[in-house]
C-alpha cells in the first residue's frame, strides 16, 4: 500500500485495492522551431495513474475507457479529484500486475476540421 495516499472512486475507498499507487499531472508541451533557438509553450495538465499489483476489484475498472469514474487521491494534506477513464490491465515480464487510468476526455469538445459554408456550397 502506498504510504500516506488515500484513493478513493466513484466514492468508494480503493486504498488497500494496491501495492501501490502511482500519479502524475503532466502538461501538455508544444515545440516550435524559428530556426535560431526552440521555444516551447506549456499546455493543460492531464492527470494519470498506475495501481501496482491491484486487486480483482480494482482490474475490474479497466474496462478500455467506457466507464468514466470520480478518482480522488489525497496525500500530503492535499487533494485531487479527477474524472478518470480506466484503459488497460496487464501484466509486466516480471510478473508485476498494473492498471492504468488517465484524465476521461470529453471528445465533443476536441479540436476538429469543419467545411466552411462557402466552400460546401462550390
Amino acid at each position: 500500500m502506498s504510504d500516506g495516499i488515500r484513493l478513493t472512486i466513484d466514492g468508494e475507498d480503493y486504498t488497500a485495492e494496491c501495492e501501490e499507487i502511482r500519479f502524475g499531472t503532466p502538461r501538455v508541451m508544444y515545440e516550435e522551431d524559428d530556426g535560431t533557438s526552440r521555444k516551447v509553450f506549456v499546455g493543460p495538465a492531464g492527470f494519470h495513474l498506475t495501481l501496482i499489483n491491484p486487486t480483482a476489484r480494482a482490474r475490474a475498472l479497466a474496462d478500455g475507457r467506457y466507464a468514466t469514474r470520480t478518482v480522488t487521491i489525497t496525500c500530503q494534506g492535499q487533494r485531487i479529484t479527477h474524472p478518470t477513464r480506466f484503459l488497460k490491465d496487464w501484466t509486466t515480464t516480471d510478473g508485476t500486475r498494473k492498471v492504468f487510468g488517465a484524465l476521461a476526455w470529453d471528445h465533443s469538445r476536441d479540436a476538429r476540421w469543419a467545411d466552411e459554408p462557402q466552400l460546401a456550397q462550390a
